[in-house]
């Protein structure tokens, strides 16, 4: 391996062993793993903890903009890759060796895989303005209108000499805003063609109650987003967004889905 390579990864209320991104990463011992544990409750997490894992408790779920950004204060200046994972991210047993092999013929800041869920390619994304959207195919994306999620985004650790997240963020546009970001201090982004992705998809949860409350913490984060753009079409657009969103929850509880 050309790069020294560090996995961060954030896990909250969940048991480190039923981690589906923690099962993927173990298996790489060249990997230096920063696991951020969100968690409100009780658990044994810090057991993970060993040669090249190193466990942080973030005394509760102070979100994710937070938790990345202990991880990074705990790289420090390190020369390398730091690749971001949700807990439910099937990590391929060549995903570093790819980056590693892409790095060497070209000159990125910025990695990034393919992402599929249950409904197709979820990342990367097109954005317009503040509103995303789904392709088809990552060929429909140029240097204007792409985005992307964090789980398996690969950065280098250059980027973040003089960067942090945003702590305003909870959970949600914390990706599409670092990637604004990005674009906006002329920073390389590129798809590696080769490297695919599995992931489990939260939002993609029928369950009403759950939805609900999602809805309030992704209104929150969204407004932000939209705020940040700095263009009142977009904001207007935002307030269209969200009213949509809360309607179709609100239709869905109605019915007692």
């Amino acid at each position: 391996m050309n790069n020294k390579f560090y996995a961060v990864m954030v896990i909250c209320n969940r048991d480190i062993d039923d981690s589906i991104s923690f099962k993927s990463l173990k298996r790489f011992d060249f990997v230096n793993i920063i696991v951020c544990d969100n968690s409100t409750e009780t658990n044994g997490n810090s057991r993970c903890e060993g040669a090249n894992v190193r466990y942080i408790d973030m005394g509760g779920n102070s979100g994710l903009a937070k938790a990345y950004n202990r991880a990074l204060d705990l790289i420090g200046a390190s020369d390398g890759v730091i690749c971001l994972f949700d807990d439910d991210t099937s990590v391929p047993e060549d995903y570093f060796e790819k980056i590693d092999a892409f790095l060497r013929e070209n000159d990125a800041d910025i990695v990034l895989p393919t992402v599929y869920d249950e409904v197709g390619i979820m990342s990367p994304c097109k954005i317009n303005g503040v509103l995303t959207s789904r392709v088809a195919d990552t060929g429909e994306l140029d240097g204007e209108s792409i985005s992307a999620i964090n789980s398996g985004m690969a950065v280098k650790s250059r980027v973040f000499s003089d960067y942090r997240y945003n702590e305003e963020y909870f959970l949600d546009f914390i990706d599409h805003a670092f990637i604004r970001d990005m674009k906006a201090l002329s920073k390389s982004i590129k798809i590696c063609p080769a490297l695919e992705l599995k992931q489990s998809f939260s939002a993609n949860d029928r369950d009403v109650k759950r939805a609900r409350a999602r809805f309030e913490i992704f209104k929150r984060d969204y407004s932000l987003f939209c705020k940040g753009s700095g263009s009142v079409k977009d904001r207007l657009l935002g307030r269209l967004y969200l009213l949509k969103r809360s309607f179709n929850i609100n239709i869905l509880y109605r019915l007692g889905r």
